[in-house]
């Protein structure tokens, strides 16, 4: 029995023979594609949960050293440059008035008044400074990960012995869209049931996701379903 079907492209009427098994083929003569059959779809419930494997961030580096791997988030992004700008323009106009309060010794309501906006600069100037130098760590060796922020520092840290780590996976942030900036945290169970925030606030589900992939490769993890997890 022969392998090969002849037929006749639609499109200009040259014929030719394709294998039978093709789905689609492409005209010798015209060069026009068409389909030949549709690939029957697998029932719903024969379908592969499995996640496709996600490619390495540009923010995300990787380092190896004699019983330990480690992965390395940059924070800074474009975001943070006009972040800067507004940052130098209020704590200038801080220092300003305060320098306007102290040479005129000023009433006490001149000084008091501006610690709110005072404490939202300090805060948001520290936050910049962070975005720009700041790194996140997550270190695998035999007996732990390790994750931790620096080198300003920064809440956050997590200690969890590998030997407890049952699965890992990525959460939208309750309350934010996919569309929204720093929507996703990646969690680890441990065998008692419970849920470890490795890190939140990452800018993609490819960060998170890419951190999950690596670690249960690494401590050699079936990738399961976990309710609440990002759809796959």
């Amino acid at each position: 029995m022969s392998d090969f079907v002849t037929l006749t492209c639609p499109s200009c009427g040259g014929k030719m023979e394709i294998p039978q098994e093709s789905p689609r083929y492409r005209c010798m003569y015209c060069g026009n594609e068409h389909i030949l059959r549709e690939a029957a779809p697998q029932p719903t419930g024969m379908r592969s949960l499995a996640r496709a494997v996600a490619a390495r961030p540009a923010e995300i580096s990787i380092e190896k050293e004699s019983g330990a791997v480690r992965l390395v988030r940059r924070w800074f992004s474009v975001k943070y440059i006009p972040l800067a700008f507004f940052c130098i323009a209020w704590d200038s106009f801080l220092v300003f008035w305060y320098g306007i309060a102290f040479s005129m010794k000023a009433p006490w309501i001149m000084i008091v008044f501006p610690i709110a906006h005072l404490a939202v600069g300090v805060g948001l100037t520290y936050s910049v400074l962070a975005g720009f130098f700041n790194r996140s760590y997550l270190e695998l060796t035999r007996k732990e990960l390790a994750v931790w922020h620096g080198p300003l520092p920064w809440g956050g840290a997590v200690t969890l012995p590998t030997a407890e780590i049952r699965q890992l996976y990525t959460q939208l942030a309750p309350g934010k869209s996919s569309e929204s900036s720093g929507s996703y945290h990646l969690f680890a169970i441990t065998q008692d049931g419970r849920s470890h925030k490795l890190f939140s606030n990452l800018e993609t589900p490819d960060v998170a996701l890419f951190m999950e992939q690596q670690v249960e490769r690494w401590l050699r993890i079936e990738d399961r379903p976990v309710a609440g997890e990002l759809p796959r």
